[in-house]
């Protein structure tokens, strides 16, 4: 569906009805238009489509716009993007996972300005096999939006996304912390990228990016960056997620982290062409491992070497200083949950994480 195009029915006759249901309890009446646009540019998604139902009531004018995200229905494309397990784990994060971080912030008594709030707001969701969906507020009516993936962004975007994963890491430590049995289930959390069915696939993907990685580093020129980045890349899959994503070598510091944090999955607003306020989408990756995966990934995949030679130190202090500073507001001490030393040991442990996914995003995204 083009971008424009405008029809008045979901492709999946569930996620239409669900989708009504959800639009006549908003506006109180049956006597409502729906439309369905696309609610995504062409490229901007992969494993999902997404489209965005307006319903206008008859009566007031009263508008409701709902995100409403589903499956494609091509066998092929839903094995090749994991498509099953993908909404699992998002649904599994808005239903279990969301509302234990945001009422344990609320019994801290903290303001929605002072918790980890930067998520869409959920509305519902379908696990029915082949009819999956995922219905969400539509973030395009209060003013968030996409930035271009192809250019640096400003200090002030990467700070956002900084201390937003900053207080999401730190929930998890002090819910380590403080109420540890709450936490225990989500440990055991597999990886996406590493479950039976999707590792092959993801092996296959990772040694052909890492070979063509590889060609753009000359050995005679810099023996020593090649030697290291190929002890990386010749890595297997399975051995990359056994220790560089697995939680348990990042242990006691392991966190649930966001798993996918590149430009596509965040949205903007702005005051005046500041940036000044950020969502992040997509939590299908959403995994327990090492906050340095977050970190790295994000950094590595939405900047340039030249931006990072400016600020990369910048935006660790200030990361570490946002996630210290929640901690305290949550009740716990960060220097015996996570010390800036202890994020330098995860940095040094974990680091590899930026070069293994730039080698796999950055040639998709540069396409």
């Amino acid at each position: 569906m083009a971008p424009e195009e405008i029809t008045d029915q979901l492709p999946v006759p569930s996620s239409h009805r669900m989708l009504q249901e959800l639009v006549r309890a908003e506006l109180n009446t049956d006597e409502f238009t729906l439309d369905i646009s696309a609610g995504s540019n062409k490229g901007d998604n992969y494993s999902c489509i997404i489209y965005r139902g307006r319903a206008t009531c008859r009566r007031t004018g009263k508008q409701v716009s709902v995100i409403v995200k589903i499956p494609p229905q091509n066998e092929i494309r839903r094995k090749q993007f994991f498509v099953r397990p993908s909404f699992e784990r998002e649904i599994s994060v808005y239903n279990e996972i969301f509302p234990l971080i945001m009422e344990f912030q609320r019994s801290k008594g903290l303001t929605v300005e002072d918790s980890f709030h930067q998520v869409p707001h959920y509305l519902g969701s379908s696990l029915v096999d082949h009819e999956e969906v995922l219905l969400m507020r539509d973030l395009k009516e209060e003013g968030f939006r996409m930035v271009d993936r192809h250019k640096d962004m400003s200090l002030e975007h990467y700070q956002l996304m900084m201390r937003a994963l900053a207080r999401l890491h730190a929930t998890s430590f002090v819910l380590k912390d403080q109420q540890p049995e709450k936490m225990e289930r989500f440990k055991g959390m597999p990886d996406l990228l590493g479950l039976p069915d999707t590792s092959p696939t993801m092996a296959s993907i990772f040694s052909q990016m890492a070979a063509r990685a590889m060609t753009l580093l000359n050995e005679n020129n810099e023996p020593d960056v090649f030697q290291r980045t190929k002890k990386i890349l010749t890595m297997s899959w399975d051995e990359i997620m056994d220790d560089v994503y697995n939680g348990k070598p990042a242990e006691p510091f392991a966190v649930i982290g966001h798993g996918d944090s590149w430009h596509n999955n965040l949205l903007y607003k702005y005051e005046d062409d500041t940036a000044i306020d950020i969502r992040l989408l997509d939590w299908q990756c959403c995994r327990y491992t090492s906050p340095v995966v977050d970190l790295m990934y994000f950094i590595f995949i939405a900047s340039s070497k030249a931006f990072r030679d400016r600020h990369y130190e910048h935006l660790l202090d200030f990361y570490h200083r946002n996630l210290s500073d929640h901690i305290r507001r949550l009740g716990s001490d960060p220097e015996r949950l996570f010390p800036r030393t202890a994020l330098d040991q995860q940095l040094l442990r974990f680091g590899r994480a930026g070069l293994i996914m730039a080698a796999i995003c950055l040639p998709i995204i540069a396409t």
